[in-house]
């Protein structure tokens, strides 16, 4: 793909994901591969959609991306400092730091168990589902096989 574009070619990278998001680092290695200009078209962000389906202002929201590689230590701080504050949403990492794992990661830090948390999966398809919930009992599933898909987005609402 890389040689055609660099040989006078147009191609066309197809990724799945939001390319501002999580899409993000794929997007990097397709910008270091060609030597010519990338423009990215976004479709509707699975982000969009959850904030949508919970009723969730993004400017009164805190969004973090534990979906990528590399450190997540400031991504999961900036959630524990505004758990309670801010609506929180989050694209849980599959299959080692899903909804469970980040709601027991937020009680350790201190937030509410009682906050209302939703985890939305396999947004905009035919199974897409729903599942309300606190944050104590999502908790729960922390460390286990967890029941939530791989295509799960978690929020968690202020207090």
């Amino acid at each position: 793909f890389a040689e055609r574009v660099a040989a006078g070619e147009r191609g066309t990278a197809v990724l799945m994901g939001d390319p501002n998001h999580s899409g993000y680092q794929f997007l990097g290695k397709v910008e270091r591969a060609v030597d010519a200009p990338v423009r990215v078209v976004p479709g509707v962000s699975s982000l969009q959609v959850a904030a949508s389906r919970a009723r969730t202002p993004m400017e009164d929201t805190e969004f973090v991306t534990l979906h990528k590689s590399g450190d997540l230590a400031d991504d999961l701080a900036r959630l524990r400092r505004h758990a309670g504050e801010r609506h929180l949403l989050v694209l849980p990492r599959p299959f080692d730091l899903m909804p469970g794992d980040v709601a027991a990661d937020l009680l350790d830090a201190g937030a509410a168990p009682d906050l209302p948390a939703l985890v939305l999966e396999r947004l905009t398809h035919g199974d897409e589902s729903i599942s309300r919930t606190t944050l104590g009992d999502l908790a729960g599933h922390a460390g286990e096989e967890t029941p939530f898909s791989d295509l799960s987005v978690l929020a968690v609402r202020r207090a």
